[in-house]
């Protein structure tokens, strides 16, 4: 691991703000739900760019998201006073380090060619390098990894549709070709604006999430990202269900098969989604539905 803090950018998933800059040089992207839409909290730690967004609001949802990272620098633009509040708590806490627009606003920058809100982005490298913390090993991995020429578990899958509500749904679609899931939303493929690369993820792990109110707005949803729940796991063009449980904000992510047996990722990109339970959840694609968006043939 790089002996360094990691970044955490919480990145706006309005349709405005497309495409995302540096999502691909995340190692994490967690995607949870906010409302009515989803918005990105992108992990950084093996490569620290020099912009990511379009950066957007810090949320009562970051904490406890965060907190197993060692302690990460939050990169993250204003929010409400209770919401800040919080923020500024964990930070005297010891949890994150705030490294919001207020406490650094020579390292975020307006593009014109966009409309604000949709237009603000973060100076990762050199806000690490001010709040950063070096000469210990940040983060703890927060899952198993299995060998790399080791298979992958579970059956053959086209991909995963996710649906963080009306609108909101999000596709990968699994590319032989690249060896990783291609990201889609709104039947549109994902790109990432840093080179105009596709957005492809290692491995997509889906956690089913339930989600109250928040304490700090009563318009927001809260993810409770401690406590267990059900999901999915997809990686190497293979998926199968599985159980998770985080014991508390110190651990990482426990993924395990409904018998028990320890999930291993890829070493690579994961994205995270985290969709409310009960508001429609995960589904594995047809794969002819898969192969009509990544426009191929599907495999005999």
């Amino acid at each position: 691991a790089t002996e360094t803090s990691a970044v955490v950018a919480k990145i706006d998933n309005d349709p405005q703000a497309w495409p995302h800059t540096a999502v691909n040089a995340a190692d994490v992207v967690y995607e949870v739900w906010v409302e009515g839409i989803s918005r990105l909290a992108a992990v950084f730690h093996s490569e620290i760019p020099e912009e990511v967004g379009p950066v957007r609001s810090g949320r009562s949802t970051d904490i406890d998201l965060v907190s197993n990272l060692g302690r990460p620098v939050l990169v993250f633009s204003g929010g409400n006073g209770r919401v800040l509040g919080q923020i500024n708590e964990a930070a005297n806490f010891g949890l994150l380090v705030n490294a919001s627009q207020d406490a650094t606003p020579n390292d975020y920058r307006r593009d014109n060619n966009r409309f604000a809100p949709y237009n603000l982005y973060a100076n990762a490298r050199a806000i690490q390098g001010q709040f950063g913390t070096v000469g210990e090993k940040y983060p703890t991995p927060l899952w198993e990894f299995r060998e790399p020429d080791a298979e992958p578990a579970g059956d053959p899958t086209a991909g995963v549709s996710v649906n963080f509500g009306p609108g909101a749904t999000v596709v990968y679609v699994w590319d032989e070709d690249s060896g990783c899931f291609r990201r889609f939303e709104r039947n549109e493929q994902a790109t990432d604006a840093a080179d105009g690369t596709p957005v492809c993820a290692t491995n997509v792990v889906v956690l089913n999430t339930p989600y109250g109110q928040s304490v700090a707005d009563a318009r927001s949803p809260q993810a409770y990202t401690i406590g267990s729940g059900d999901g999915i796991v997809l990686s190497g063009g293979r998926s199968y269900g599985i159980v998770w449980d985080r014991p508390d904000g110190n651990a990482g992510w426990n993924l395990a098969t409904a018998f028990g047996v320890p999930v291993e990722l890829g070493v690579g990109a994961t994205w995270v989604a985290l969709p409310p339970v009960g508001q429609g959840g995960a589904e594995l694609l047809d794969p002819l539905a898969a192969a009509a968006l990544i426009g191929a043939p599907p495999a005999p």
